[in-house]
């Protein structure tokens, strides 16, 4: 069954269908203004280079130095941020002069841990570029670093530590990534960062009552009109001088009190009885609605959690016969208290799936008709309301008919009014005060509802935030899958990394896949599609791997070797501003398209700028370096190798160690 958090939308062409709205989650790992102090920035920064995203490391870390904030400590990081998920190709003329002119600095540095370990990455960059400098040293001085720079450098350079340069390393890498892969309980955790941040409980208002200023004014001239007529009618009484009829007058009046009581009391309990039968027992079924948004989804969202959760030992299409007029009361009363709120559906999913445990809950107390006992008109009120008014109008014809004798007219016209007074006064007298009561009611029930409900948001979201993995380890686990992707694929073609020239990893969301992101940073998804592409002398080993990054599962889909020559063209198509396709063509196949990155009009709150998340967006899917391979394959085949030193370099000379044959894991 489908989870009802999932609702379409129609987009432009080539665009991915899923839910309505991003999910966006609060968070205060990438807020920085822009004026906040360079310090600032430069720890932001780090964050975004922690978490996967090295362009806008860049950008902060450049405002941070620019501002007068540098250290060794510094401009190591703005090195791991300018070379991570980039090789050296893939820098700008203008970036590598600036790599270069950082070595002069760094020279003149003492040795402290920063120090030493910019100075082994400028020797590996030396050595790529084509100097004669001997890689061993710059490789003994990786190995020789403490194990946070170490691993920093290892994970940040992945793309120019590669060929036998990483052979050294690849151990290490391996290992650490099948260990990071379940840490930190991770198989527990995953969930809680696609679901919607809970939005504060609403309870409906009771109804304002319904009686106006001019129903008491009516009903106040009524009762006066009756308290004339029967104070008339007293008077006539007494005028008789007849014992009877004074003690029937009295009687008469003692009887009028328990009739109006008990009359009230009826009326009012069976006018709420049955407005709680219409509200609970009287629908057939959840109101339907053509509406494909938010209404739409609070509608399948009842559906789904109230065939979740029945009643023990009850069938569940009983149970959902048995609640549906209930389902259809609170199903409207969520759509009307939030729809001009313009929230997602996934935001009250929280309150739906409690109110339909709610309902479960009081079907096993007994709870869920209790309103039927409450408001039932007890044969005791049934038997003094009928008894007294009977008695009572015996005895008020009795006391007329002595009062005509004194005078006819007089007696007459008091009657009338005193009857019709009475009959108009209770009527108003019973709306008055059964709206006064009702409301009285509902507003205890509403506070009652409403701490409940408040009970419950605070408990959910409390457990969120205990639950929800933050960005950093939500990016180790996936570097972490992506690094076991790598070596399934090294496995199944048997290769070393030897004997691979340079790779690139495009990771591309799977659609309609669930989707977060905490604001202020990437689009994050629960399945993804893998393409890993090692380009070796031979040609191209590409390798598909889908991996349900929420229950950890990786399934080979797809694998293809081609070489450089049968790559006919490389396109990319840009369905909308925002928005990223590519579309791979070779020479004896179909076009092939791959779509990169969603529209971002739906994933940013108003103080963020739709580029810089779509640039973002871009950044974490490896995009750039992909793109650059293959239109450097695509244009020259197998010659852009061949005039490329960076790529030949690390096949030439290396140390023997380097080049002495390691066994393959069959």
């Amino acid at each position: 069954m489908i989870p009802p958090t999932q609702s379409t939308f129609t987009a432009e062409a080539g665009s991915t269908v899923g839910m309505q709205a991003d999910e966006i989650h609060n968070s205060t790992v990438y807020q920085v203004l822009p004026d906040a102090p360079p310090e600032e920035k430069y720890k932001v920064g780090i964050a975004y280079l922690r978490d996967g995203v090295p362009s806008r490391a860049r950008e902060l870390i450049d405002e941070a130095r620019a501002h007068g904030y540098d250290n060794a400590e510094v401009r190591f990081h703005w090195v791991l941020a300018m070379l991570s998920k980039r090789s050296y190709r893939d820098l700008t003329p203008d970036e590598r002069q600036r790599l270069a002119s950082e070595v002069h600095w760094c020279d003149d540095l003492s040795g402290s841990k920063w120090a030493r370990s910019l100075s082994a990455i400028y020797d590996l960059l030396d050595y790529l570029i084509g100097t004669d400098k001997d890689p061993e040293h710059a490789l003994t001085q990786l190995a020789d670093l403490p194990s946070p720079q170490r691993g920093q450098v290892i994970h940040h350079l992945d793309l120019v530590l590669t060929g036998g340069l990483k052979d050294r390393f690849w151990a290490d890498i391996r290992r650490h990534a099948k260990e990071t892969r379940t840490s930190h309980d991770r198989q527990n955790r995953v969930w809680a960062y696609f679901e919607p941040s809970p939005i504060r409980p609403r309870t409906r208002q009771p109804t304002p009552a319904t009686s106006t200023t001019r129903d008491r004014v009516r009903t106040g001239f009524a009762t006066i009109a009756a308290a004339l007529g029967a104070g008339y009618l007293a008077k006539a009484v007494i005028l008789t001088a007849q014992p009877l009829p004074i003690v029937a007058y009295l009687a008469a009046l003692a009887l009028a009190c328990f009739a109006i009581r008990s009359g009230l009391q009826w009326h009012y309990l069976s006018g709420r009885l049955a407005e709680h039968e219409r509200r609970y027992a009287g629908r057939n079924g959840t109101t339907e609605t053509s509406d494909q948004g938010f209404a739409a989804g609070v509608t399948r969202q009842f559906e789904y959690y109230f065939n979740r959760y029945p009643p023990k030992g009850m069938d569940r299409t009983h149970w959902t016969k048995t609640t549906a007029g209930i389902r259809s009361w609170l199903r409207n009363e969520i759509v009307d208290l939030y729809r001009e709120s313009r929230v997602p559906a996934g935001r009250v999913k929280w309150l739906v799936r409690f109110l339909a445990r709610d309902v479960r809950d009081k079907w096993h107390k007994g709870e869920l008709f209790e309103y039927r006992e409450r408001y039932q008109v007890t044969l005791s009120v049934k038997v003094i309301c009928t008894l007294s008014t009977m008695a009572f109008l015996g005895l008020v014809s009795y006391t007329v008919s002595a009062a005509l004798e004194t005078e006819l007219l007089a007696t007459v016209a008091a009657t009338l009014a005193m009857l019709f007074g009475t009959a108009y006064a209770l009527h108003g007298w019973s709306d008055i005060i059964g709206e006064r009561r009702r409301g009285a009611e509902d507003l205890l029930e509403r506070e009652r509802v409403h701490k409940a409900r408040e009970d419950e948001y605070q408990r959910w979201k409390d457990k969120l935030d205990a639950v929800r993995p933050s960005e950093t380890e939500m990016e180790t686990w996936l570097t972490a899958d992506k690094t076991i992707v790598v070596e399934r694929a090294l496995h199944h073609y048997r290769l070393a990394w030897r004997d691979v020239l340079t790779h690139a990893v495009l990771q591309t969301p799977v659609k309609n896949s669930k989707h977060a992101r905490v604001r202020g940073g990437p689009r994050r998804y629960a399945k993804y599609d893998i393409r890993l592409f090692l380009i070796t002398l031979d040609g191209v080993r590409e390798l598909g791997t889908s991996i349900d990054f929420e229950h950890m599962a990786l399934t080979d889909i797809e694998r293809n070797n081609f070489r450089f020559d049968a790559v006919s063209s490389v396109y990319v198509a840009t369905p909308t501003d925002l928005s990223c396709d590519l579309e791979l063509t070779l020479m004896n196949g179909e076009p092939r398209g791959i779509h990169i990155t969603d529209p971002t009009s739906d994933q940013t709150t108003p103080d963020e700028s739709p580029d810089v998340v779509a640039q973002m967006n871009l950044d974490v899917t490896g995009f750039t370096h992909t793109l650059h391979i293959l239109e450097g394959i695509a244009a020259e085949g197998k010659r852009w190798i061949e005039r490329d030193p960076y790529l030949t370099k690390p096949l030439e000379g290396l140390a023997d160690e380097l080049n002495r044959p390691e066994p393959v894991e069959r």
